[in-house]
C-alpha cells in the first residue's frame, strides 16, 4: 500500500450507522422516530412544515410591504419627497434624544445606588464581626468597637482581655479578679464552677476543663468551653486583644469613612449635569422643526392651484 493514500470510509446507508461517528445524524433520527412511532413523525413533519410556510408567509408579506413604500418614495415630488425625508430625520433625532436622556439617568441612577451602598456598609464597619465563639452556656463576639458577652454588648476598649484556661488555674491566677468581680456582682456565667471553688479552696477541678474569661474596666464574663476547643479559643482571644488595641484607631477611621461616604453620596445627589444636558438636547431637538416646516410650506406652494386666468 502506498504510504500517505487518500482513504475512503464507506456511504451509511439511510439509518444505519457510521463508522466513524458521523453522518446523517438528523436522517437517523427521524427514521429511528419513524420506526418507532409514525404517528409522532407524522405530526413533527407536519409542525416542521407549517413553521416554515409561517416563516415564508412573512417574509413575503414585508418584502410586499417593501417593495411598495420603495414604490410610493419614489413616486413622490421633490416636494414630497423632501416633506418625508424632513419628518423621518426629525423621528430619529427625537429617538437618539431619548435614548442618550434615558442612558443618562440610568448612568445617575446607578451611581447613586452605588454611593448609598457605600454608605450603608461605612455605617456598618464598627459594628461586623470580626470573631465569635459559642460555649457551652453562652456566647461572645467581637467587632472593631464593641464586644459581645451573655450579659450585653460593651464599647471595646484597650482594657478589655481575654484568658483561656482551666478552672483551676483561672482560680490562681485570677483568684483576685474573681473574688472582686463576684463581690461587686460583675462576673456573670458559671460563677459557682470558679468563684465557689475560690472561695472555698476545696472544689476538685476537671483538668481538661475549659473556661473563657473576658474581662475589663466595666464588666467580665464567664464562659464554660468545650475541652476540644483550646485552639479555636486561643484564635478568639487573641482576636480579642487585638481588636481592643485597635479600637480607638477603629473608631476614628469608621468616623471618617462615614464622613467621606455621606459626602460622596450629598456630591453625587446634586450631580444632575448630564441628565440635565440630556434633557436640554431632547427640548432643543423637539422644539426644532424648521425643516419640517420648510418642507410642509414648499409642498402647500407646490399643491396650491394656479391662480386664475386675467382675460
Amino acid at each position: 500500500m502506498i504510504k500517505g493514500a487518500l482513504k475512503f470510509r464507506p456511504i451509511p446507508t439511510l439509518g444505519g450507522p457510521t463508522t466513524d461517528g458521523t453522518g446523517p445524524a438528523v436522517v437517523d433520527r427521524i427514521v429511528s422516530t419513524a420506526a418507532g412511532d409514525p404517528a409522532a413523525a407524522i405530526g413533527a413533519l407536519i409542525v416542521l412544515v407549517a413553521l416554515i410556510a409561517a416563516g415564508a408567509t412573512v417574509l413575503a408579506l414585508w418584502l410586499h410591504r417593501r417593495n411598495r413604500t420603495n414604490a410610493r418614495i419614489a413616486a413622490m415630488s421633490p416636494a414630497e419627497r423632501e416633506q418625508h425625508d424632513a419628518r423621518l430625520a426629525y423621528q430619529t433625532s427625537i429617538r437618539s434624544a431619548e435614548k442618550a436622556l434615558d442612558a443618562a439617568t440610568k448612568a445617575r441612577s446607578a451611581r447613586l445606588k452605588a454611593s448609598e451602598k457605600a454608605l450603608t456598609q461605612a455605617q456598618t464597619f464598627g459594628n461586623h464581626r470580626i470573631a465569635h465563639y459559642r460555649g457551652k452556656d453562652g456566647s461572645a463576639s467581637v467587632s472593631p468597637t464593641a464586644i459581645t458577652v451573655p450579659q450585653g454588648t460593651f464599647a471595646l476598649t484597650a482594657s478589655v482581655m481575654a484568658t483561656v484556661d482551666t478552672a483551676g488555674n483561672l482560680a490562681t491566677s485570677s483568684r483576685s479578679t474573681l473574688t472582686r468581680i463576684a463581690a461587686g456582682g460583675l462576673l456573670f456565667g458559671p460563677v459557682g464552677a470558679i468563684v465557689g471553688g475560690v472561695a472555698k479552696k476545696t472544689r476538685m477541678h476537671d483538668a481538661r476543663e475549659l473556661y473563657l474569661l473576658i474581662q475589663s474596666d466595666a464588666f467580665a464574663a464567664v464562659i464554660t468551653c468545650n475541652p476540644d476547643d483550646g485552639q479555636r479559643l486561643r484564635q478568639f482571644a487573641t482576636a480579642v486583644r487585638q481588636a481592643a488595641l485597635n479600637a480607638d484607631a477603629a473608631r476614628q477611621h469608621w468616623s471618617q469613612l462615614v464622613a467621606q461616604s455621606e459626602h460622596a453620596l450629598a456630591l453625587e445627589q446634586q450631580n444632575t449635569g448630564e441628565v440635565d444636558a440630556a434633557r436640554s438636547a431632547l427640548h432643543r431637538v423637539t422644539a426644532d422643526t424648521s425643516r419640517v416646516d420648510a418642507a410642509n410650506a414648499a409642498l402647500a406652494l407646490e399643491q396650491a392651484p394656479p391662480p386664475p386666468l386675467v382675460e
